[in-house]
């Protein structure tokens, strides 16, 4: 097999994948309206360009499988089998096989797979339907049975353009014109990343330089390298930036499947849809949606009976939005159930031995125990709920992206989950900050404004400790440096309060100074302080030293947590 031969295999699997995905909400809109044709005829083309393209390309079993499909939904636009729920389900069980065969064959070419049990799922409907049809009326017959479908199938290949034809492609790019597209490697874009990372570092080394010479020249040489670099960044940034659709589609099948197993009535609604997130943080939020989105079905909305005694209408719904927000990607889950009980979940909190008897808590407090290990509301465990896992992991791997979840409820009304991330885990815009001699980096998202501390009061609240008095508002005070073990050489007054409201509770954090605003790479941490949260990564600063970029809300969890006891006393050199 010569190279363009691979290359053409390759290019074809990548193509079937996106029509695979493609394809699954044309099928969840079929079971909603059966006599939408455009969208049948979107099946239909997706079913014949697979089958002609493997077939082209050399894989004969993918293109008999995919003809199998294709026959299906032939008969399904003559009216010889009805879009009923059962076919629906047939119809997404094929086409997820459809997309294990895509993947099976990326990993081997020569991969071969057994299929007849679904081939005779297929025969057995068609038999069914046209038995159905028999019996209804002598006088209806079907037109197309198993392999009598060729005059059919040229009439699709006349009327419906192939979505992708490999062998015709050398000939249509030779004399195309206009903005095209080329399919680059993931791989060749995080090495872009890396170099403009590393550029945006030597940036900063040339910047620190010239304040220190006269030249001009130098200056406005610089100015305008920045400007360009700036230029790069976004557009490079701008590669890996992928829409949040394909993920949302995905949650619309697990809604669907999660509902028809717990028998409930679902309306599933989305929005955002084109909302872009970086690949790398999308592809990790997909398994904490999916189990807020089972949550939601499982826990959230509530039976058919007890919803209609309730006055409530049958069908529960069930929203998911996206949005930008603050430089950051908000996600919110929201449903029309049953709302969370702060008293019940304290109460099973005691009894599954989370909380001591007589344990108090705001219902802020209450909430939150169901991202506790070991916490769950329902008595038996299923196979979609009820085993104490899932929402702890959920929180773990939203923090573990930068990520905060906020939860909302209300008994009777629903319940609503708000995810917070960063749009990007590579470059960042931040606030570089300085306390006693070391310097820190926070992520501009997380900070609301920045205050002298001499123009506020501060003062000591018992149970508290100190706090800033800010337009009537009492913040909490904390110093930097107490959470590593750092004195400040300036007297209180002169310090600089930054306000942070990204987290659940507002509060201010005194720093030396604001040395200034600037772009930074973000580098994991090494080893011996990957395991502290309010520690997110290191950066490399424009005097080539490592300094530690800052989760200011984990800060302030760590110190109720932990108390005094601080992160790292000697931590430079050791960052990056």
């Amino acid at each position: 097999m010569d190279a363009f031969e691979i290359e053409l295999k390759n290019c074809f699997l990548d193509e079937a994948l996106q029509i695979t995905a493609e394809t699954e909400p044309c099928l969840l809109k079929l079971e909603k309206n059966a006599s939408d044709q455009m969208n049948i005829d979107q099946l239909l083309r997706n079913a014949h360009n697979l089958k002609g393209s493997s077939i082209a390309v050399g894989f004969p079993e993918l293109g008999a499988f995919t003809h199998e499909i294709e026959t299906l939904i032939i008969k399904i636009k003559k009216s010889e089998v009805k879009a009923a729920s059962d076919v629906v389900n047939l119809l997404l069980r094929l086409n997820d096989f459809t997309s294990k065969m895509v993947r099976g064959l990326k990993e081997n070419f020569a991969a071969h797979f057994e299929f007849q049990n679904l081939v005779d799922e297929i025969h057995l409907l068609s038999s069914q339907a046209k038995a159905s049809a028999a019996a209804q009326s002598s006088e209806m017959t079907s037109q197309f049975e198993n392999d009598e479908n060729t005059e059919f199938n040229q009439e699709i290949s006349n009327q419906i353009p192939l979505h992708f034809s490999p062998l015709a492609q050398a000939v249509q790019a030779l004399g195309s014109s206009g903005d095209e597209s080329i399919r680059v490697g993931l791989s060749k874009v995080e090495k872009l990343i890396n170099y403009v990372g590393e550029m945006v570092i030597i940036q900063s080394v040339l910047q620190e330089q010239a304040q220190k010479s006269e030249s001009q020249a130098l200056k406005k040489a610089l100015h305008m390298l920045a400007k360009v670099s700036k230029d790069i960044q976004d557009i490079s940034m701008g590669l890996r930036m992928t829409p949040i659709k394909p993920t949302f589609q995905k949650m619309s099948r697990v809604v669907r499947d999660t509902a028809q197993s717990l028998s409930k009535q679902i309306e599933f609604s989305v929005f955002g849809e084109e909302t872009e997130l970086d690949k790398t943080v999308l592809e990790k939020i997909n398994d904490p949606l999916v189990h807020l989105m089972r949550n939601s079905v499982d826990h959230g909305i509530e039976s058919t009976e007890v919803r209609l005694a309730a006055g409530k209408p049958a069908a529960g719904k069930v929203s998911l939005k996206a949005f930008h927000r603050s430089g950051r990607l908000i996600i919110e889950t929201s449903d029309d159930g049953g709302g969370m009980d702060p008293k019940r979940l304290i109460s099973k909190a005691i009894e599954k031995g989370i909380l001591k008897p007589g344990s108090q808590m705001s219902d802020k407090e209450a909430l939150a125990l169901i991202f506790k290990p070991g916490f769950s509301t329902k008595d038996v465990a299923t196979d979609i709920s009820g085993r104490g896992v899932g929402m702890d992991v959920v929180k773990t791997n939203l923090e573990n992206l930068g990520g905060e979840i906020e939860i909302t409820s209300e008994v009777g009304k629903g319940t609503s989950f708000r995810i917070s991330l960063p749009l990007t885990l590579a470059i960042v815009e931040s606030l570089i900050v300085s306390y006693s001699e070391q310097k820190f980096v926070i992520p501009l998202t997380h900070v609301f404004e920045t205050i002298p501390t001499r123009d506020h009061t501060v003062q000591y609240a018992t149970g508290v400790g100190e706090v800033i008095l800010l337009r009537g508002e009492n913040l909490r005070l904390f110093r930097l440096g107490d959470f590593f073990g750092i004195k400040s050489t300036k007297p209180n007054e002169d310090l600089i309060a930054i306000v942070i409201r990204s987290g659940t509770e507002p509060f201010a954090l005194l720093v030396d100074d604001i040395l200034t605003q600037s772009q930074v790479v973000v580098r994991q941490l090494s080893p011996d302080l990957a395991g502290f949260s309010a520690v997110s990564g290191a950066t490399i600063l424009g005097d080539g030293k490592p300094a530690l970029i800052l989760e200011p809300a984990d800060l302030l969890k760590r110190k109720i947590n932990h108390g005094s006891k601080p992160i790292r006393t000697h931590f430079e050199g050791n960052a990056a």
